[in-house]
Protein backbone atom coordinates (compact mmCIF):
# COMPACT_ATOMS: atom_id res chain seq x y z
CA UNK A 1 0.00 0.00 0.00
CA UNK A 2 1.46 3.47 -0.97
CA UNK A 3 1.12 6.21 1.30
CA UNK A 4 0.12 9.43 0.62
CA UNK A 5 1.65 12.84 1.79
CA UNK A 6 0.05 14.67 4.42
CA UNK A 7 -2.64 17.62 3.49
CA UNK A 8 -1.44 20.93 2.85
CA UNK A 9 -2.49 23.06 5.64
CA UNK A 10 -4.72 25.87 4.27
CA UNK A 11 -3.19 29.66 4.11
CA UNK A 12 -6.25 31.75 4.84
CA UNK A 13 -5.19 34.81 7.07
CA UNK A 14 -1.37 33.75 5.98
CA UNK A 15 1.51 36.62 4.41
CA UNK A 16 2.16 37.06 1.76
CA UNK A 17 -0.86 36.19 0.08
CA UNK A 18 -1.00 33.90 -3.35
CA UNK A 19 -0.01 35.69 -6.28
CA UNK A 20 -3.12 35.11 -8.14
CA UNK A 21 -4.31 37.31 -4.98
CA UNK A 22 -2.67 40.47 -6.23
CA UNK A 23 -4.08 41.50 -9.63
CA UNK A 24 -6.93 41.30 -8.05
CA UNK A 25 -6.64 43.94 -5.07
CA UNK A 26 -4.76 46.36 -7.61
CA UNK A 27 -7.81 46.31 -9.96
CA UNK A 28 -10.12 46.96 -7.03
CA UNK A 29 -7.60 49.95 -5.62
CA UNK A 30 -7.69 51.60 -9.09
CA UNK A 31 -11.66 51.41 -9.28
CA UNK A 32 -11.95 52.61 -5.90
CA UNK A 33 -9.69 55.59 -6.57
CA UNK A 34 -11.19 56.37 -10.19
CA UNK A 35 -14.61 56.29 -8.59
CA UNK A 36 -13.31 58.64 -5.65
CA UNK A 37 -12.11 61.33 -8.46
CA UNK A 38 -15.61 61.24 -9.72
CA UNK A 39 -16.80 63.19 -6.92
CA UNK A 40 -13.74 65.64 -6.55
CA UNK A 41 -13.98 69.05 -7.71
CA UNK A 42 -11.43 69.73 -10.50
CA UNK A 43 -9.07 72.88 -9.99
CA UNK A 44 -7.97 73.90 -13.35
CA UNK A 45 -8.41 76.79 -15.20
CA UNK A 46 -10.31 76.19 -18.29
CA UNK A 47 -11.09 78.60 -21.29
CA UNK A 48 -14.29 80.75 -20.72
CA UNK A 49 -17.09 79.41 -23.22
CA UNK A 50 -20.58 80.04 -23.64
CA UNK A 51 -22.51 76.97 -24.99
CA UNK A 52 -25.70 77.54 -26.34
CA UNK A 53 -27.38 74.67 -24.60
CA UNK A 54 -31.23 74.08 -23.49
CA UNK A 55 -30.62 75.36 -19.77
CA UNK A 56 -28.09 77.15 -17.96
CA UNK A 57 -25.27 75.76 -15.57
CA UNK A 58 -25.07 77.33 -12.13
CA UNK A 59 -21.80 77.02 -9.95
CA UNK A 60 -20.90 73.19 -9.71
CA UNK A 61 -22.98 72.13 -12.46
CA UNK A 62 -26.79 73.45 -11.10
CA UNK A 63 -29.30 73.63 -13.51
CA UNK A 64 -30.36 77.30 -15.04
CA UNK A 65 -33.84 77.87 -16.22
CA UNK A 66 -34.76 76.48 -19.27
CA UNK A 67 -34.30 77.75 -22.69
CA UNK A 68 -31.27 79.83 -21.31
CA UNK A 69 -27.78 79.87 -22.97
CA UNK A 70 -25.42 77.17 -20.82
CA UNK A 71 -22.85 79.22 -19.48
CA UNK A 72 -19.35 77.64 -18.13
CA UNK A 73 -16.83 79.76 -16.22
CA UNK A 74 -13.97 78.89 -14.69
CA UNK A 75 -10.85 80.21 -13.02
CA UNK A 76 -8.64 78.41 -10.36
CA UNK A 77 -12.19 77.17 -8.85
CA UNK A 78 -14.89 74.47 -9.10
CA UNK A 79 -15.72 73.58 -12.79
CA UNK A 80 -19.32 74.27 -13.46
CA UNK A 81 -21.28 71.57 -15.76
CA UNK A 82 -23.77 72.53 -18.39
CA UNK A 83 -27.59 72.54 -17.53
CA UNK A 84 -29.53 70.36 -19.56
CA UNK A 85 -33.41 70.70 -20.67
CA UNK A 86 -35.61 71.42 -23.19
CA UNK A 87 -33.87 74.08 -24.81
CA UNK A 88 -32.96 73.95 -28.35
CA UNK A 89 -29.49 72.43 -28.91
CA UNK A 90 -26.63 74.47 -29.39
CA UNK A 91 -25.06 74.66 -33.37
CA UNK A 92 -21.99 76.21 -32.51
CA UNK A 93 -19.84 77.55 -29.51
CA UNK A 94 -18.50 81.01 -29.29
CA UNK A 95 -15.25 81.03 -26.80
CA UNK A 96 -12.29 83.08 -26.56
CA UNK A 97 -10.41 80.05 -28.42
CA UNK A 98 -9.24 79.57 -31.69
CA UNK A 99 -12.16 77.60 -33.97
CA UNK A 100 -15.30 78.65 -31.00
CA UNK A 101 -14.56 82.45 -31.66
CA UNK A 102 -17.75 83.11 -33.94
CA UNK A 103 -16.04 83.20 -37.00
CA UNK A 104 -16.47 86.42 -39.06
CA UNK A 105 -19.27 89.27 -38.74
CA UNK A 106 -18.33 93.00 -38.63
CA UNK A 107 -16.09 94.41 -41.23
CA UNK A 108 -12.33 93.06 -40.45
CA UNK A 109 -12.95 90.24 -38.56
CA UNK A 110 -12.79 86.02 -39.65
CA UNK A 111 -12.40 83.41 -37.88
CA UNK A 112 -8.37 83.43 -38.10
CA UNK A 113 -7.37 86.87 -38.70
CA UNK A 114 -8.59 90.79 -37.08
CA UNK A 115 -7.99 93.39 -39.10
CA UNK A 116 -7.10 97.05 -37.75
CA UNK A 117 -5.54 100.37 -38.87
CA UNK A 118 -3.76 103.09 -37.40
CA UNK A 119 -2.91 106.93 -39.37
CA UNK A 120 0.58 107.73 -38.37
CA UNK A 121 3.53 110.40 -38.32
CA UNK A 122 6.38 109.74 -39.60
CA UNK A 123 7.09 112.89 -41.46
CA UNK A 124 6.87 116.56 -40.95
CA UNK A 125 6.42 118.65 -37.57
CA UNK A 126 4.95 115.77 -35.48
CA UNK A 127 7.35 113.12 -36.28
CA UNK A 128 9.57 114.80 -33.57
CA UNK A 129 7.40 113.27 -31.01
CA UNK A 130 5.08 110.50 -32.77
CA UNK A 131 7.26 108.89 -35.39
CA UNK A 132 8.04 106.00 -33.08
CA UNK A 133 4.50 105.21 -32.06
CA UNK A 134 3.45 102.92 -34.48
CA UNK A 135 6.44 100.77 -33.25
CA UNK A 136 4.62 100.71 -29.29
CA UNK A 137 1.38 99.95 -31.53
CA UNK A 138 3.30 96.96 -33.44
CA UNK A 139 5.35 95.94 -29.85
CA UNK A 140 1.85 95.22 -28.56
CA UNK A 141 0.79 93.33 -31.38
CA UNK A 142 3.69 91.08 -31.76
CA UNK A 143 2.86 90.25 -28.23
CA UNK A 144 -0.51 89.12 -28.82
CA UNK A 145 0.04 87.23 -32.16
CA UNK A 146 3.35 85.38 -30.76
CA UNK A 147 0.55 84.02 -27.57
CA UNK A 148 -2.11 83.01 -30.15
CA UNK A 149 -3.68 86.20 -31.28
CA UNK A 150 -6.60 87.69 -30.36
CA UNK A 151 -8.96 84.42 -29.45
CA UNK A 152 -7.38 82.69 -32.24
CA UNK A 153 -7.60 85.35 -34.89
CA UNK A 154 -3.99 86.91 -36.16
CA UNK A 155 -3.73 90.74 -35.62
CA UNK A 156 -3.25 92.35 -38.87
CA UNK A 157 -2.02 96.21 -38.82
CA UNK A 158 -2.10 98.92 -41.67
CA UNK A 159 -0.78 102.22 -41.38
CA UNK A 160 -0.09 105.17 -43.42
CA UNK A 161 1.91 108.68 -43.12
CA UNK A 162 -0.77 111.28 -42.92
CA UNK A 163 2.54 114.01 -42.26
CA UNK A 164 -0.24 115.25 -38.85
CA UNK A 165 -2.00 116.60 -41.18
CA UNK A 166 -6.08 117.35 -40.61
CA UNK A 167 -7.18 116.84 -44.10
CA UNK A 168 -4.91 113.74 -45.10
CA UNK A 169 -6.26 111.71 -41.98
CA UNK A 170 -9.72 112.15 -42.66
CA UNK A 171 -9.02 110.90 -46.36
CA UNK A 172 -7.30 108.22 -44.95
CA UNK A 173 -9.49 107.28 -42.46
CA UNK A 174 -12.58 107.08 -44.99
CA UNK A 175 -10.69 105.34 -47.10
CA UNK A 176 -10.06 102.06 -44.83
CA UNK A 177 -13.68 102.60 -43.55
CA UNK A 178 -15.51 102.49 -47.15
CA UNK A 179 -13.25 99.57 -48.02
CA UNK A 180 -14.73 97.92 -45.80
CA UNK A 181 -11.60 95.49 -44.48
CA UNK A 182 -10.54 97.57 -40.44
CA UNK A 183 -12.97 96.42 -37.79
CA UNK A 184 -11.32 99.30 -35.45
CA UNK A 185 -8.62 101.93 -35.30
CA UNK A 186 -5.79 101.60 -32.71
CA UNK A 187 -3.34 103.48 -30.70
CA UNK A 188 -4.27 106.29 -33.22
CA UNK A 189 -1.09 108.77 -32.75
CA UNK A 190 -1.96 111.07 -35.58
CA UNK A 191 -4.82 113.04 -33.10
CA UNK A 192 -4.72 115.90 -36.05
CA UNK A 193 -5.86 113.31 -38.80
CA UNK A 194 -8.34 112.07 -36.01
CA UNK A 195 -9.63 115.66 -35.21
CA UNK A 196 -10.49 116.12 -38.64
CA UNK A 197 -12.19 112.61 -39.13
CA UNK A 198 -14.28 113.46 -35.82
CA UNK A 199 -15.38 117.06 -36.85
CA UNK A 200 -16.39 115.52 -39.96
CA UNK A 201 -18.37 112.63 -38.25
CA UNK A 202 -16.76 110.43 -40.10
CA UNK A 203 -16.14 108.04 -36.84
CA UNK A 204 -19.71 108.32 -35.67
CA UNK A 205 -21.20 107.59 -38.57
CA UNK A 206 -19.02 104.29 -39.25
CA UNK A 207 -19.51 103.37 -35.69
CA UNK A 208 -15.72 102.59 -35.70
CA UNK A 209 -14.13 102.09 -32.52
CA UNK A 210 -11.07 104.08 -32.23
CA UNK A 211 -9.00 102.84 -29.10
CA UNK A 212 -6.52 103.76 -27.28
CA UNK A 213 -5.79 106.95 -28.88
CA UNK A 214 -2.44 109.34 -27.76
CA UNK A 215 -5.55 111.34 -26.06
CA UNK A 216 -3.98 115.44 -26.68
CA UNK A 217 -7.01 116.96 -28.14
CA UNK A 218 -10.13 117.59 -26.02
CA UNK A 219 -12.58 116.37 -29.10
CA UNK A 220 -11.21 112.65 -28.12
CA UNK A 221 -12.41 112.92 -24.91
CA UNK A 222 -15.81 113.46 -26.38
CA UNK A 223 -16.72 111.30 -29.00
CA UNK A 224 -18.67 108.07 -28.05
CA UNK A 225 -16.46 105.69 -30.27
CA UNK A 226 -12.97 107.25 -29.39
CA UNK A 227 -11.39 105.73 -25.95
CA UNK A 228 -8.40 107.57 -24.85
CA UNK A 229 -5.69 106.14 -23.01
CA UNK A 230 -3.32 109.48 -22.33
CA UNK A 231 -4.25 112.13 -19.48
CA UNK A 232 -5.09 115.17 -22.20
CA UNK A 233 -3.25 118.28 -22.51
CA UNK A 234 -5.55 120.07 -20.74
CA UNK A 235 -5.23 117.77 -17.70
CA UNK A 236 -1.19 118.32 -18.32
CA UNK A 237 -2.02 122.27 -18.03
CA UNK A 238 -3.80 121.47 -15.37
CA UNK A 239 -1.43 119.61 -13.14
CA UNK A 240 1.16 122.13 -14.04
CA UNK A 241 -0.85 125.22 -12.61
CA UNK A 242 -1.73 123.04 -9.43
CA UNK A 243 2.05 122.20 -8.70
CA UNK A 244 3.11 125.82 -9.79
CA UNK A 245 0.60 127.30 -7.52
CA UNK A 246 0.74 124.73 -4.10
CA UNK A 247 3.97 123.56 -4.64
CA UNK A 248 6.51 126.36 -6.24
CA UNK A 249 3.88 129.06 -4.77
CA UNK A 250 4.48 130.66 -7.98
CA UNK A 251 2.57 134.22 -8.17
CA UNK A 252 3.43 135.29 -11.88
CA UNK A 253 2.97 132.99 -15.04
CA UNK A 254 3.44 132.45 -18.58
CA UNK A 255 2.80 130.50 -21.74
CA UNK A 256 4.21 130.07 -25.03
CA UNK A 257 1.84 127.89 -27.07
CA UNK A 258 2.12 126.61 -30.72
CA UNK A 259 -1.01 127.98 -32.57
CA UNK A 260 -1.18 125.92 -35.77
CA UNK A 261 -1.72 123.12 -34.07
CA UNK A 262 -4.89 122.30 -32.00
CA UNK A 263 -2.93 121.00 -28.83
CA UNK A 264 -1.42 124.64 -28.27
CA UNK A 265 -4.40 126.29 -28.13
CA UNK A 266 -6.11 124.30 -26.16
CA UNK A 267 -3.59 123.68 -23.66
CA UNK A 268 -2.54 127.75 -23.23
CA UNK A 269 -6.74 128.61 -22.73
CA UNK A 270 -7.10 125.69 -20.36
CA UNK A 271 -3.70 126.69 -18.39
CA UNK A 272 -5.16 130.20 -18.31
CA UNK A 273 -8.54 129.16 -16.98
CA UNK A 274 -6.65 127.05 -13.84
CA UNK A 275 -4.53 129.69 -13.44
CA UNK A 276 -8.07 131.92 -12.71
CA UNK A 277 -10.10 129.19 -10.62
CA UNK A 278 -6.72 128.94 -7.78
CA UNK A 279 -5.49 132.68 -7.91
CA UNK A 280 -8.57 134.47 -8.94
CA UNK A 281 -6.69 136.48 -11.65
CA UNK A 282 -5.59 135.49 -15.86
CA UNK A 283 -2.42 135.70 -17.26
CA UNK A 284 -1.22 138.55 -18.70
CA UNK A 285 -2.53 138.99 -22.46
CA UNK A 286 -4.77 135.74 -22.40
CA UNK A 287 -7.44 137.96 -24.29
CA UNK A 288 -5.45 139.40 -26.96
CA UNK A 289 -5.78 136.30 -29.47
CA UNK A 290 -3.33 134.27 -30.92
CA UNK A 291 -0.53 136.34 -31.02
CA UNK A 292 2.66 137.39 -29.30
CA UNK A 293 2.88 141.37 -28.54
CA UNK A 294 4.87 143.44 -26.88
CA UNK A 295 4.65 142.75 -23.11
CA UNK A 296 2.78 139.65 -23.23
CA UNK A 297 2.98 136.65 -20.83
CA UNK A 298 0.33 134.83 -23.02
CA UNK A 299 2.34 134.33 -26.22
CA UNK A 300 1.02 132.40 -29.58
CA UNK A 301 3.36 131.69 -32.17
CA UNK A 302 3.06 129.74 -35.21
CA UNK A 303 5.23 126.35 -34.99
CA UNK A 304 6.32 126.43 -38.80
CA UNK A 305 8.32 129.72 -38.77
CA UNK A 306 11.88 128.90 -39.38
CA UNK A 307 12.74 131.95 -36.13
CA UNK A 308 11.16 133.14 -33.69
CA UNK A 309 13.52 136.30 -32.49
CA UNK A 310 10.55 138.61 -32.55
CA UNK A 311 8.20 136.66 -30.47
CA UNK A 312 11.32 135.67 -27.93
CA UNK A 313 12.03 139.64 -27.49
CA UNK A 314 8.21 140.35 -27.06
CA UNK A 315 7.51 137.95 -24.71
CA UNK A 316 11.17 138.35 -22.24
CA UNK A 317 9.62 142.04 -21.84
CA UNK A 318 6.26 140.92 -20.91
CA UNK A 319 8.37 138.32 -18.07
CA UNK A 320 10.39 141.01 -16.90
CA UNK A 321 11.19 140.60 -13.85
CA UNK A 322 10.94 136.74 -14.59
CA UNK A 323 8.05 134.90 -14.51
CA UNK A 324 8.00 132.38 -11.65
CA UNK A 325 6.53 129.67 -14.04
CA UNK A 326 6.78 129.65 -18.08
CA UNK A 327 5.06 126.59 -19.87
CA UNK A 328 6.06 125.34 -23.58
CA UNK A 329 3.67 123.97 -25.30
CA UNK A 330 5.53 123.48 -28.31
CA UNK A 331 6.57 120.69 -30.57
CA UNK A 332 10.47 119.58 -30.23
CA UNK A 333 11.83 120.98 -33.20
CA UNK A 334 9.99 124.82 -32.44
CA UNK A 335 11.25 124.30 -28.86
CA UNK A 336 14.39 123.46 -29.57
CA UNK A 337 14.61 126.56 -31.71
CA UNK A 338 12.94 128.94 -29.21
CA UNK A 339 15.45 127.87 -26.69
CA UNK A 340 18.65 128.08 -28.43
CA UNK A 341 17.23 131.87 -29.97
CA UNK A 342 17.33 132.44 -25.99
CA UNK A 343 20.60 131.39 -25.21
CA UNK A 344 21.83 135.10 -24.42
CA UNK A 345 19.12 136.13 -21.83
CA UNK A 346 21.11 134.75 -19.12
CA UNK A 347 22.18 137.22 -15.68
CA UNK A 348 25.22 137.50 -14.50
CA UNK A 349 25.08 134.40 -12.61
CA UNK A 350 24.29 132.39 -16.09
CA UNK A 351 20.69 132.03 -14.96
CA UNK A 352 17.31 132.50 -17.13
CA UNK A 353 16.32 136.48 -17.08
CA UNK A 354 12.13 135.11 -18.45
CA UNK A 355 11.81 132.18 -15.90
CA UNK A 356 12.53 130.78 -12.80
CA UNK A 357 10.94 127.17 -13.37
CA UNK A 358 10.48 125.94 -17.02
CA UNK A 359 7.88 123.33 -17.88
CA UNK A 360 7.15 121.50 -21.10
CA UNK A 361 3.98 119.58 -22.72
CA UNK A 362 4.03 116.00 -23.39
CA UNK A 363 5.43 115.89 -26.74
CA UNK A 364 8.83 117.58 -25.11
CA UNK A 365 9.24 113.95 -23.13
CA UNK A 366 11.70 112.19 -25.34
CA UNK A 367 15.10 111.47 -25.59
CA UNK A 368 15.96 112.79 -28.90
CA UNK A 369 14.92 116.27 -28.03
CA UNK A 370 16.65 116.16 -24.24
CA UNK A 371 19.69 115.85 -26.52
CA UNK A 372 19.52 118.58 -28.91
CA UNK A 373 17.96 121.22 -26.46
CA UNK A 374 20.65 119.97 -24.32
CA UNK A 375 22.15 122.59 -21.52
CA UNK A 376 19.46 125.29 -22.64
CA UNK A 377 16.42 122.87 -21.37
CA UNK A 378 18.20 121.67 -18.30
CA UNK A 379 15.86 121.74 -15.46
CA UNK A 380 12.77 121.75 -17.49
CA UNK A 381 10.10 119.58 -15.89
CA UNK A 382 7.90 117.49 -17.99
CA UNK A 383 4.93 115.56 -17.09
CA UNK A 384 3.77 112.05 -18.09
CA UNK A 385 0.62 110.28 -17.05
CA UNK A 386 2.63 106.98 -17.05
CA UNK A 387 5.03 104.71 -15.49
CA UNK A 388 7.58 105.65 -17.55
CA UNK A 389 10.35 103.34 -18.38
CA UNK A 390 12.77 105.53 -15.70
CA UNK A 391 14.06 104.79 -12.28
CA UNK A 392 12.28 103.61 -10.06
CA UNK A 393 9.20 102.53 -12.06
CA UNK A 394 11.29 100.87 -15.01
CA UNK A 395 11.77 98.23 -12.53
CA UNK A 396 7.86 97.09 -11.96
CA UNK A 397 7.21 94.03 -14.48
CA UNK A 398 4.64 96.22 -16.58
CA UNK A 399 7.50 98.72 -17.37
CA UNK A 400 9.72 95.85 -17.96
CA UNK A 401 7.57 93.95 -20.45
CA UNK A 402 6.55 96.97 -22.15
CA UNK A 403 10.47 98.07 -22.66
CA UNK A 404 11.45 94.55 -23.73
CA UNK A 405 8.41 94.50 -26.14
CA UNK A 406 9.52 98.21 -27.83
CA UNK A 407 12.98 97.27 -28.13
CA UNK A 408 12.22 93.56 -29.57
CA UNK A 409 9.95 95.78 -32.74
CA UNK A 410 12.51 98.54 -32.81
CA UNK A 411 15.61 98.34 -31.41
CA UNK A 412 16.48 102.06 -31.77
CA UNK A 413 13.06 103.18 -30.21
CA UNK A 414 13.02 105.72 -27.01
CA UNK A 415 10.93 103.92 -24.25
CA UNK A 416 10.88 107.07 -22.16
CA UNK A 417 8.53 108.80 -25.27
CA UNK A 418 5.18 108.21 -23.75
CA UNK A 419 3.48 108.83 -27.12
CA UNK A 420 5.31 105.92 -28.19
CA UNK A 421 4.13 104.16 -24.75
CA UNK A 422 0.66 105.48 -24.97
CA UNK A 423 0.44 103.31 -28.23
CA UNK A 424 1.64 100.38 -26.97
CA UNK A 425 -0.59 100.21 -23.34
CA UNK A 426 -3.86 101.63 -26.03
CA UNK A 427 -3.24 98.41 -28.50
CA UNK A 428 -3.66 96.10 -25.56
CA UNK A 429 -6.32 97.92 -24.17
CA UNK A 430 -8.42 96.60 -27.99
CA UNK A 431 -6.66 93.50 -27.88
CA UNK A 432 -7.82 92.65 -23.83
CA UNK A 433 -11.89 94.18 -24.67
CA UNK A 434 -12.08 92.13 -27.96
CA UNK A 435 -11.08 88.96 -25.68
CA UNK A 436 -13.30 89.50 -23.09
CA UNK A 437 -16.26 90.15 -25.58
CA UNK A 438 -15.70 86.75 -26.92
CA UNK A 439 -14.94 85.13 -22.91
CA UNK A 440 -18.72 86.51 -22.53
CA UNK A 441 -19.68 84.23 -25.57
CA UNK A 442 -20.76 87.39 -27.41
CA UNK A 443 -19.78 87.72 -31.24
CA UNK A 444 -16.90 90.33 -31.63
CA UNK A 445 -18.69 93.25 -33.05
CA UNK A 446 -18.26 96.65 -32.78
CA UNK A 447 -20.95 97.65 -30.53
CA UNK A 448 -20.05 94.70 -28.35
CA UNK A 449 -16.73 95.71 -28.40
CA UNK A 450 -18.06 99.35 -27.49
CA UNK A 451 -20.23 97.95 -24.88
CA UNK A 452 -16.92 96.34 -23.19
CA UNK A 453 -15.15 99.23 -23.20
CA UNK A 454 -17.80 101.10 -21.42
CA UNK A 455 -18.12 98.74 -19.00
CA UNK A 456 -15.20 97.53 -17.55
CA UNK A 457 -12.15 98.49 -16.37
CA UNK A 458 -8.47 97.80 -17.35
CA UNK A 459 -5.13 97.88 -15.33
CA UNK A 460 -1.83 97.67 -17.55
CA UNK A 461 0.25 98.73 -14.42
CA UNK A 462 1.03 101.26 -16.95
CA UNK A 463 -1.25 104.74 -16.21
CA UNK A 464 -1.41 106.64 -13.20
CA UNK A 465 -4.51 104.24 -12.26
CA UNK A 466 -6.85 101.44 -13.63
CA UNK A 467 -9.11 102.75 -16.56
CA UNK A 468 -12.32 103.40 -16.54
CA UNK A 469 -14.00 104.85 -19.29
CA UNK A 470 -18.15 104.59 -18.49
CA UNK A 471 -20.54 105.94 -21.12
CA UNK A 472 -20.36 109.43 -20.22
CA UNK A 473 -18.77 112.14 -21.90
CA UNK A 474 -16.42 113.89 -21.86
CA UNK A 475 -14.76 110.46 -20.68
CA UNK A 476 -11.48 110.59 -19.17
CA UNK A 477 -9.84 107.26 -17.70
CA UNK A 478 -6.22 108.72 -17.13
CA UNK A 479 -6.65 111.74 -14.80
CA UNK A 480 -3.23 112.03 -13.18
CA UNK A 481 0.60 113.07 -14.01
CA UNK A 482 3.84 112.50 -12.44
CA UNK A 483 6.79 115.03 -12.88
CA UNK A 484 10.38 114.71 -14.48
CA UNK A 485 13.21 116.68 -14.74
CA UNK A 486 15.95 117.29 -17.47
CA UNK A 487 18.84 116.30 -16.12
CA UNK A 488 21.43 118.54 -18.37
CA UNK A 489 24.84 120.28 -17.27
CA UNK A 490 26.14 120.75 -21.04
CA UNK A 491 24.96 117.69 -22.31
CA UNK A 492 21.52 116.06 -21.73
CA UNK A 493 21.76 113.28 -19.04
CA UNK A 494 18.23 111.60 -18.71
CA UNK A 495 15.09 112.31 -16.70
CA UNK A 496 15.21 112.62 -12.92
CA UNK A 497 11.95 111.41 -11.64
CA UNK A 498 10.36 114.50 -8.90
CA UNK A 499 8.81 112.08 -6.43
CA UNK A 500 5.54 113.88 -7.27
CA UNK A 501 3.38 110.56 -7.42
CA UNK A 502 0.82 110.98 -9.77
CA UNK A 503 -1.11 114.85 -8.91
CA UNK A 504 -4.62 114.28 -10.34
CA UNK A 505 -6.46 116.76 -12.43
CA UNK A 506 -7.78 119.35 -9.97
CA UNK A 507 -10.30 120.28 -12.32
CA UNK A 508 -11.37 117.14 -14.03
CA UNK A 509 -13.78 117.12 -17.18
CA UNK A 510 -13.44 121.09 -17.16
CA UNK A 511 -11.77 123.24 -20.10
CA UNK A 512 -12.89 119.95 -22.50
CA UNK A 513 -15.50 121.20 -24.55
Amino acid sequence: VRMMPPPVPSRRGAFPPPIGWIPATIALLVALILSAFAFVPQYVNRPVEIVGAGTGAGAGGTAGTQGTAAQTITTNGTAGSAGSGGGTAATSRIACAAGRNGGGGDPGVSATELHVASTIVTSGIGSGFLGEAQSGIQAAINEANNSGGVCGRALRLDTINTGWDRTQGNTDISNWIGAGGTFALVGEPDSEGLAGAIEGQTIDRAGIPVVGTDGMLADQYNDPWVWPVAASTVTNVHVIAQYAVNTLHAQSFGIVYDTFYKFGAEGALAFDAEIHRLTGSHIQGYDQGKSCTVGTRFCGINSNQGSFQDSVSAFNSGCNPRCDVVVMLLEPTPMATWMKEEKDAKDSHGSPVWYQHLFGGEPLFDDKFGQTCAGECGGMTVWTGYHAAIQPFDAEPAVYTYTASLKSACPTCDAHNEFTEGAYMGTRLFIEACKRVQAKGLRLTRANLRDELNTDSFDFGLASGPLHFGSSLPRQANRGMAAFSANAIGSFNGWNYLTTGFIPDPAPGQDLR
